[in-house]
Formats: C-alpha cells, sequence, structure tokens
C-alpha cells in the first residue's frame, strides 16, 4: 500500500487506492484489514474491482469524484454518514482516492469541521499528518463553505 494514515487512532484513517501504482489491489486490501480496517470509503472516479471488498470482509461506500475535486455536498454528508455508522459499530473505517491526498483529505477534514474545527485547522492537522493533503484550492474552498453553510445541521 502506497499510503495509509490515522486521522483518528483506529477509528479513521486516509488512504491511497488499493492497487495504485501497478500494486495488488488483494494485497492492499489485506494490509487494509491488518491495520484493523473494517470499512473502506472510495472516492475514485471508477469502483475496485467488483468483488474485492467482500472477499476480504470489507463495507464499503463508491462515491466517483472527479480528480482534484471536491464531493459535493450530498457526497460529503453520504461519506459521514457511513463514517458515523461505521463509528457507531467500532468498525474502523479508511477513505480513499487515489493518492490518498486531495479527495481523501477533503471528507477527513469536512469530518473534523463537523466535530467543531475550523475549516483552517482542520486542513493544518490534516496536513500534519498527511503532508499534501488537500492538494486543489477548490477542495480548499469546498471546506471553507462546508464549514460556513454547515449542511450537515439542516
Amino acid at each position: 500500500m502506497h499510503r495509509f494514515y490515522w486521522v483518528i487512532d483506529n477509528v479513521m484513517a486516509g488512504c491511497s487506492r488499493p492497487g495504485v501504482g501497478g500494486g495488488d489491489v488483494d494485497r492492499d486490501l489485506d494490509t487494509l484489514r491488518g491495520h484493523g480496517v473494517g470499512a473502506l470509503v472510495s472516492l475514485t472516479e471508477t469502483a475496485l474491482p467488483r468483488g474485492a471488498l467482500e472477499r476480504h470482509g470489507l463495507l464499503g461506500l463508491h462515491l466517483p469524484v472527479d480528480d482534484f475535486h471536491a464531493p459535493t455536498t450530498m457526497q460529503m454528508l453520504d461519506a459521514l454518514t457511513f463514517l458515523d455508522e461505521a463509528r457507531a459499530t467500532s468498525t474502523p473505517v479508511a477513505v480513499h482516492c487515489l493518492a490518498g491526498q486531495g479527495r481523501t483529505g477533503t471528507v477527513l477534514a469536512a469530518y473534523l469541521i463537523r466535530g467543531g474545527r475550523s475549516a483552517e485547522q482542520a486542513i493544518a492537522d490534516l496536513r500534519a499528518i498527511c503532508p499534501g493533503a488537500i492538494e486543489a484550492s477548490r477542495q480548499t474552498a469546498a471546506l471553507v463553505n462546508w464549514c460556513a453553510e454547515r449542511p450537515w445541521l439542516t
């Protein structure tokens, strides 16, 4: 696995796409299971190979987001609902895009914002763990808007 990092230890992680860069999807999913991950949010345009998550006993949610873009408000809410449900059952969850930085960082920062951090603090905290997280200005702007609009309260 190219990149893996815990944002909240044994609760919520970010990672690169399993199999990225010519790696083996099954080996990378085994690595995630070895870290204790039981659920995976996929933010890449295409889903992982059919049946891959099931073979490894992983729950999954696929929300296709274009590279260097931010998830829509509805995708963000869906991702956070999935994270909440996993957390409620003590199932550690990982979020991935291709490199595990931009789209992944955007969702992870949104979770931290919803927990009470400012957009700037959530981004800084995430970048302290994963330098390069939240790569595009549109992702930063989406988090600033997310913080201001607070759509999880409606």
